[in-house]
C-alpha cells in the first residue's frame, strides 16, 4: 500500500504540470488521465499489482521513394500512430522481464497497438485502456512462470532486473516537417537514371526514405518527455557478375535530419556515375588469393570494419532465462549465429585496443569538425538524459553502453537505449599518436618486407551500408543454414614500388573485436561514418517492444587502421551461372 501511495505522488508531480502546461496537446491528457486511472486502480485477483507502468505514443509521418533507371517504381507515403504500452509486474529486483518461453515469443506485442490518427481523447483513451489490460496479463502470467521455472534453480548472478533511475523531464516542440513527394521521385530518377548505360550493372536502384516521429513518453515514476525526429535516408545499390560468376554488390547510403544535410543532386549523380566505373573495373580485376599479413583500413573502410565488427560488442545486453532448457539453448545459437550474442562484458578491467587509443560515446555531439552528427539525442527511450560515456581510455575498456536491464558490473543505465535496447549514439575513437597517410603506407610495406611478402593489403571499401548483424539477420531469415558471407568490396594489393592492383572476391576470415588489439598505427584524418544499427534481438525479451522497432542511426568517428595481422581468403563458390544473354539495353 504504501508503495502505491509512494508512485500516485511521484506520478501526480509530473501529471499536474502536464495538465497545466500540455492542456491544449488532447493526447498528452489522454495519457495522463489513464495513466493515473491504471497506477491507481490496475489489480486482477490472484494477479501481482505492476509497480511500474510506461506509456509512449509515436506519431509518425513517412515515405519511401525508389526509382530505377530513371523510373519511379515506388512511392508510399504513410501516416500512423503507434501505442506503446510497458508494464513491470514484482520489483526492481525481480519482476517479469529477463525471461523467455516459447509462448512469450508469440505474445511479445501485446502492448503495442495503432492508435486513432485523429487526436480523440477518448478514443485514444480506450486505446491505451486496452493495452494495458493486454500487456498487464501477459506478464502477470509471465511473472507467475518466471518464479515458477526458476523456484528450483540457483541464478548465477544477483543482478536486478530493472534500474532505478531518475525522473527526468524533456519536451521537446513538434517539427511538423513535410516530404516533397514530387521533388523525392524526380530526385531518385535523376540519381538512378546514370545506371541505364552501364549495361554490365545487372540491378539496381535508388531508395529514399522520409520519416518525421514525434514521441511523446511518460511513467510511473514521474519521467516525461516529447521529443521530434524528422530523419532522411538515401541509398545507391548497384549488382553486377563477374565472368567466373562471383556476385559484386555495392551500396551507398546518406543520413541527414534534413534533406539539405544529404549530398546534393550533382554529388549524387556523381556518386552513382562512380560506382558503376568502380563495378566495372572490379569485374575485369584478378583474384584475390590466401593472403596473411598486416592491412591496412583506409578512411570510410576503418570506418565500415569498426562499426561492424567492434562496436556491436559495446552495447551491454542480457541473455533472458527461460523455463525450458532446449528453447534456450536454441535461442542462443540462433544469436550466436546471426552475430548477436557476444559483447565485452567480460573485457571490461582489460585491454580491447591499443594503449595509445580512446574510446568514448557523446550522444550530446551535434557535429565533429564541421560534419554534422545524426547520432545525437537528449533523452533514451527510457526516459533517462544521454550523457558522454567514456568506453576505453588508453586501450583498456572501462565499461558499456547499457539501457535500463543490469548486467554484472553495470547496475545503471547509461542512457543509451534507442529502440529495443543499448546502441552507440556517437562514438569518437582517437589516437594519442597519428600517422599521415603516407606514413601508415610505409609502414605497412617496412611491415611486408620484414615478413618476407610480396605485397600488403590496402582496403578502401568492406561492402556498402548496412552493417554484419543486419546482413546477418537477412539471410538467417530467408535460410536458418545460411552464414553470413564477409567479402570486401574495393581492396588493392600495395606493392613496394608503391603501385597498386585491384583485386576482387577478398573475404575476411577470422576479423573479431580481438583483432583490434593488434592496431598498429592509426590515421590522422578520421572520417564520419552514419550508419544504422540494431540491438541486440534478446532486448525484446527483456525491455519489450513498446520502445519502439526502427533501427536507429549512429555516428562513427574513425580514423584509418593498420592492423598487424589479418587474413583475407578467395571467395568460393558455387555461384550463380551470369545471365544467358546481354542485358536488353546493351548495344542501344
Amino acid at each position: 500500500m504504501r508503495a502505491t501511495v509512494k508512485i500516485v505522488i511521484g506520478l501526480l508531480a509530473v501529471l499536474l504540470p502536464v495538465c497545466a502546461q500540455e492542456k491544449d496537446d488532447v493526447v498528452m491528457k489522454a495519457m495522463s488521465d489513464e495513466l493515473a486511472r491504471s497506477v491507481s486502480q490496475l489489480r486482477v485477483t490472484d494477479l501481482e499489482k505492476p509497480y511500474f507502468i510506461s506509456y509512449r505514443v509515436d506519431d509518425v509521418n513517412s515515405a519511401i521513394v525508389s526509382a530505377t533507371l530513371g523510373s519511379v517504381t515506388l512511392s508510399n507515403p504513410v501516416r500512423t500512430r503507434v501505442i506503446g504500452v510497458e508494464v513491470r509486474v514484482g520489483d526492481y529486483a525481480f519482476d517479469n522481464s529477463n525471461f523467455v518461453t516459447a509462448q512469450s515469443a508469440r505474445s511479445m506485442s501485446a502492448g503495442v497497438l495503432q492508435g486513432p490518427l485523429d487526436d480523440d481523447y477518448q478514443q485514444i483513451r480506450r486505446q491505451l485502456w486496452l493495452a494495458t489490460d493486454a500487456q498487464y496479463k501477459h506478464v502477470a502470467e509471465e511473472f507467475s512462470a518466471k518464479k515458477a521455472a526458476l523456484a528450483n534453480r540457483k541464478r548465477t548472478t544477483d543482478v536486478a532486473d530493472f534500474s532505478k533511475e531518475s525522473p527526468a523531464t524533456v519536451r521537446e516542440s513538434q517539427a511538423n516537417t513535410k516530404a516533397d513527394i514530387a521533388g523525392l521521385e524526380q530526385l531518385a530518377r535523376d540519381v538512378s537514371l546514370p545506371f541505364k548505360q552501364m549495361t554490365d550493372v545487372v540491378t539496381s536502384s535508388v531508395q529514399i526514405e522520409f520519416r518525421d516521429m514525434f514521441t511523446r513518453y511518460m511513467n510511473s515514476e514521474g519521467s516525461l518527455f516529447t521529443r521530434s525526429a524528422p530523419e532522411y535516408a538515401l541509398r545507391i545499390d548497384a549488382d553486377t557478375q563477374a565472368a567466373d560468376g562471383l556476385p559484386i554488390h555495392d551500396s551507398l547510403q546518406f543520413f541527414g535530419r534534413s534533406l539539405g544535410d544529404l549530398p546534393n543532386k550533382g554529388e549524387l549523380v556523381a556518386k552513382a556515375k562512380d560506382m558503376g566505373q568502380r563495378l566495372e573495373k572490379l569485374r575485369a580485376a584478378s583474384s584475390a588469393e590466401q593472403y596473411n599479413g598486416p592491412v591496412l583500413f583506409e578512411g570510410e573502410a576503418a570506418a565500415e570494419i569498426f562499426a561492424q565488427v567492434f562496436a556491436p560488442g559495446l552495447a551491454a545486453s542480457r541473455i533472458p532465462d527461460s523455463d525450458d532448457p532446449q528453447f534456450e539453448a536454441m535461442f542462443k545459437q540462433m544469436l550466436s549465429q546471426m552475430g548477436l550474442a557476444a559483447n565485452l562484458l567480460d573485457r571490461i578491467g582489460g585491454r580491447v585496443l591499443p594503449d595509445s587509443m580512446n574510446l568514448m560515446d557523446d550522444p550530446r555531439l551535434k557535429e565533429y569538425k564541421g560534419t554534422k552528427l545524426v547520432g545525437s539525442y537528449e533523452i533514451d527511450d527510457d526516459a533517462v538524459p544521454s550523457r558522454t560515456t567514456k568506453l576505453v581510455e588508453k586501450g583498456m575498456l572501462k565499461t558499456l553502453l547499457a539501457s535500463r536491464v543490469p548486467v554484472r558490473t553495470i547496475s545503471h543505465s547509461t542512457g543509451s537505449r534507442r529502440s529495443l535496447g543499448a546502441v552507440p549514439s556517437n562514438l569518437i575513437l582517437s589516437a594519442d599518436k597519428a600517422s599521415t597517410s603516407v606514413e601508415l603506407r610505409e609502414e605497412l610495406l617496412r611491415r611486408v618486407k620484414e615478413r618476407g611478402l610480396d605485397y600488403g593489403i590496402v582496403v578502401r571499401r568492406t561492402g556498402g551500408a548496412g552493417n554484419s548483424a543486419m546482413r546477418a539477420a537477412a539471410m538467417m531469415a530467408a535460410s536458418p543454414q545460411s552464414t553470413p558471407t564477409n567479402t570486401l568490396l574495393e581492396v588493392y594489393k600495395l606493392f613496394p614500388d608503391g603501385h597498386e592492383e585491384l583485386i576482387k572476391g577478398a573475404e575476411l576470415s577470422g576479423l573479431t573485436a580481438a583483432t583490434f588489439r593488434d592496431i598498429v598505427a592509426a590515421g590522422d584524418k578520421p572520417v564520419v561514418l552514419n550508419q544504422q544499427v540494431i540491438p541486440n534481438i534478446n532486448s525484446v525479451f527483456t525491455m519489450g517492444m513498446a520502445g519502439g522497432l526502427d533501427m536507429p542511426v549512429a555516428s562513427f568517428v574513425v580514423p584509418s587502421l593498420l592492423f598487424e595481422e589479418v587474413s583475407l581468403a578467395r571467395a568460393e563458390g558455387p555461384f550463380p551461372a551470369p545471365p544467358a544473354s546481354k542485358a536488353p539495353l546493351a548495344g542501344n
